[in-house]
């Protein structure tokens, strides 16, 4: 394994950022596979709050089977599949949760109507319950609008919770048209990142 001087996460920001500005909807949001209590699969489409270091921040509800999967077992890998600049990455690492304090001033940036539905998950039904229609979920966002109408004033749900994905292992998948791949590998080891180039 050779060692490049090269930096994965300036390549995967720069990817994102381009994508960001290409209205890329997948550049605001990743993919994340975790392993569940029965030890069966899931994976589902997070946002991303943020990438900083080798972390990339996550929120999520402690009501959330993710967050029960997250505590019970701390294997992951995160997808990050940006198609208007033809980029994939797969991420493997630690997980380290964030202190509440940090997830609270993130959450904070996050938009009017994910503040609104956070609230809701606390003030009216939890995360994943059943829901009578979609015109009562609808009708109680309302409510909320009426109840904190300046978005600085929506106070952090209790049940907010938020972790870092700390990336060990990095594959980076660069799509050519003609079907002819470039397939990177990035491993961290000894404080520095070392590059393979893989078999598409």
């Amino acid at each position: 394994m050779t060692s490049d001087c090269i930096d994965p996460i300036s390549e995967i920001v720069s990817s994102r950022q381009r994508a960001l500005s290409l209205n890329d909807v997948c550049a605001s949001v990743c993919s994340l596979a975790t392993v569940a209590v029965d030890n069966s699969a899931r994976t589902r489409v997070m946002n991303l709050n943020g990438i900083s270091g080798r972390s990339f921040e996550l929120h999520c509800s402690e009501q959330s089977s993710k967050w029960q999967e997250l505590l019970h077992n701390r294997a992951y890998e995160l997808l990050l599949w940006w198609p208007s600049v033809a980029r994939q990455y797969r991420i493997r690492g630690e997980l380290e949760m964030m202190p509440k304090s940090l997830v609270e001033q993130s959450w904070l940036r996050a938009p009017y109507l994910f503040k609104l539905l956070d609230r809701f998950y606390q003030e009216y039904q939890p995360l994943g319950s059943k829901l009578q229609n979609q015109q009562m979920l609808l009708s109680s966002i309302n409510h909320l609008k009426t109840k904190y109408p300046n978005e600085q004033e929506v106070p952090p749900p209790q049940h907010l919770r938020g972790f870092y994905c700390k990336a060990d292992l990095i594959e980076a998948l660069y799509i050519d048209n003609l079907r002819i791949h470039e397939r990177h590998c990035y491993s961290y080891t000894e404080n520095s990142w070392h590059h393979e180039l893989l078999v598409p």
